[in-house]
């Protein structure tokens, strides 16, 4: 049978029997002098006296606990020169079931508070932290003091249990609440968790984790899961590839899923990134929200149409992998040829410093069906310029074994960090135009604007035009975080593959 919770009376009269343990205490005058102490500090204190020791000092604690701090005060007073003893330390103990410690500071307490009465209603975040309590205490159950709700949930999210090495369930709430929200309220909670959670004891990858979790749970991902694969082939057999995958999952290094196989096909190609794509989703679970994914390939192989492969998401309707994903090509040229980067931060830094710049700005240069492109004109032109930074080719050059005469290797050298050529349909009179309808906007969003279009939707939502343009376009895309995904998993780039 479990022994029932002391009172907080019992635990007074607890604290002035231990302190009776500890040398000297017994003795009238350092008792008096404490009570001076807290006194000159906090006004009289008024305490019956019966002329027992332990009744008598168990009254004067009950009176300056009755102060904010008062108790605290007596006991440091009382306790000087005798703290470092066994019998102290059977004291503090005592003290800390009368006052344990809370988990937040009085400001951050304060100022979450007021940060969730802002952002939502009650009833909604009762029923938000239920995923993360084992139940949810009424207002009145603290009495009239803590009559707030939202004092009654952090209160509850104070006592809350959690594990080692785990973040604390009250961090994850908050994350909860965050992604839910729009704007500045969103970015204040978020701030004040990653100041808070230092506090606690969470480490910087712990809380990116726990963000990332709530945001897909939410299914809103802040920073979705990457898919990334490597494929390269050999100009003497073409038919003949080498596929490769890693699954990129925010605030973690990357995880193997597929080491060096080789095919004999392009149907054995697309059966095998197929099975990728599962194995990813049943890795990831409801974190596949918002899942990119990306592939690595060799100029030989950069217009493979990857985004139209097949796949049955758990047996479901076949469709186009582009339809329900964002699928980019990364250069695994520009990956393994380190003195290009320069050239293409450089472009990046001007479009991030650039975010309004829109498809059919000056940025964006076109070449139309049948325009030809000097790779040596093209490198002069590019070589000191921050623009454009996009190139629209209606007629992708193929590679024909040579890279000194391939405009697009010098697209690719020269930093240009997007590449949209359109596959088959580039001929038509109205595929500029018809192009421009679908992708104009910013260009730091033309990723989620090519997967809107891939999945068959038109301008505003409308239909697509008789061109079947989402079933011709391939995106390369080359970011910051391609380049750093990249090496993660490349290390040194294999030999044999792709271009010599």
């Amino acid at each position: 049978m479990t022994a029932a919770t002391p009172s907080r009376a019992d635990l007074y009269w607890e604290l002035a029997r231990r302190l009776t343990k500890v040398h000297g205490v017994s003795d009238a005058a350092p008792r008096a002098r404490a009570l001076r102490a807290v006194e000159e500090r906090f006004g009289p204190v008024e305490a019956a006296r019966s002329n027992m020791l332990i009744e008598d000092l168990t009254e004067v604690l009950r009176a300056c606990d009755q102060r904010l701090g008062g108790l605290r005060a007596y006991l440091e007073e009382i306790g000087r020169d005798r703290t470092n003893t066994v019998a102290w330390g059977a004291v503090e103990e005592v003290y800390r079931r009368l006052h344990p410690v809370r988990l937040l500071a009085p400001a951050d307490y304060d100022t979450l508070a007021g940060l969730l009465k802002q952002c939502a209603t009650v009833e909604g975040l009762r029923a938000l932290a239920l995923r993360f309590l084992p139940f949810v205490p009424d207002p009145d159950t603290y009495g009239d003091a803590r009559a707030d709700p939202v004092d009654a949930l952090l209160t509850a999210f104070e006592d809350a249990a959690h594990m080692e090495d785990e973040p604390h369930p009250l961090l994850a709430f908050v994350e909860a609440v965050a992604v839910r929200e729009e704007g500045a309220a969103a970015q204040q909670l978020t701030v004040w968790n990653r100041r808070v959670a230092r506090r606690l004891g969470c480490t910087d990858g712990q809380l990116q984790r726990v963000r990332a979790a709530e945001a897909a749970y939410a299914g809103r991902p802040f920073e979705p899961s990457r898919l990334l694969m490597e494929i390269v082939s050999h100009p003497a057999a073409p038919d003949e590839f080498h596929i490769r995958g890693w699954l990129l999952a925010p605030g973690e290094g990357p995880r193997a899923l597929l080491g060096d196989r080789k095919v004999t096909s392009l149907r054995r190609l697309e059966e095998m990134v197929a099975a990728l794509h599962q194995l990813t989703l049943d890795e990831l679970g409801e974190l596949s929200a918002g899942l990119r994914v990306e592939f690595m390939l060799p100029r030989p192989l950069l217009w493979l149409a990857v985004d139209q492969i097949m796949v049955r998401p758990s047996g479901s309707v076949a469709r186009p992998l582009g339809a329900d994903h964002t699928v980019l090509v990364r250069s695994r040229d520009r990956i393994r040829n380190r003195h290009w980067w320069p050239a293409l931060r450089r472009r990046l830094n001007w479009l991030e410093l650039h975010p309004e710049e829109r498809f059919d700005d000056a940025a964006v240069q076109y070449v139309p069906h049948g325009g030809k492109l000097s790779p040596a004109a093209l490198v002069a032109q590019l070589r000191h310029a921050e623009t454009p930074v996009c190139f629209v080719l209606f007629e992708p050059p193929q590679y024909t074994g040579d890279m000194a005469d391939d405009p697009v290797t010098a697209l690719l050298e020269a930093g240009i960090p997007a590449i949209v050529a359109v596959r088959g349909n580039g001929d038509h009179e109205n595929a500029r135009l018809e192009l421009w309808k679908v992708l104009d906007g910013r260009l730091d969003a033309l990723p989620e604007r090519v997967r809107v279009l891939r999945g068959g939707v038109g301008p505003a939502g409308g239909a697509l035009s008789t061109l079947d343009l989402h079933r011709h376009v391939t995106l390369v895309w080359d970011s910051r975080d391609g380049l750093e995904g990249a090496e993660a998993v490349l290390g040194h780039p294999r030999t044999g593959g792709g271009i010599p």
